[in-house]
């Protein structure tokens, strides 16, 4: 899920059959479309992204046996203030109880869902 950092929108869904790492995820479903330019902050599970995008922002990781400096903890504290958006905006989708459980339906429409339940969502923080 793609969120717009000032308004809070979402700016894209991607969905997959069955259960799928999100950056493998992101990786099949490289968006064209995304500027070079643009800066994208991510959770430590987009360990591997900046070989793909120049501008991204994971947060540190603690070496083994060490500690992380108190500049690298500020920095996560920081990408953490951002990246909360986007799990606020997850937990407003499973709102939609639809989604939030194992979707019964027919898989072809599942992609149209969830892009209708982010407008909806969407919708309602524009308001």
């Amino acid at each position: 899920m793609m969120i717009h950092w000032k308004t809070g929108l979402i700016v894209d869904v991607q969905t997959s059959k069955g259960a799928i790492h999100d950056f493998k995820l992101y990786k099949d479903t490289y968006p064209d479309w995304l500027p070079c330019d643009t800066k994208l902050l991510a959770d430590g599970g987009y360990q591997g992204i900046a070989k793909l995008h120049n501008q991204t922002f994971t947060p540190f990781k603690k070496p083994r046996g060490g500690q992380l400096l108190d500049l690298c903890k500020q920095a996560n504290q920081y990408l953490a203030k951002f990246r909360i958006m986007v799990e606020h905006k997850i937990g407003l989708i499973k709102l939609f109880k639809i989604v939030a459980h194992k979707y019964r339906n027919r898989r072809q429409r599942y992609d149209l869902r969830m892009r209708r339940f982010a407008g909806v969502v969407s919708f309602e923080l524009s308001l």
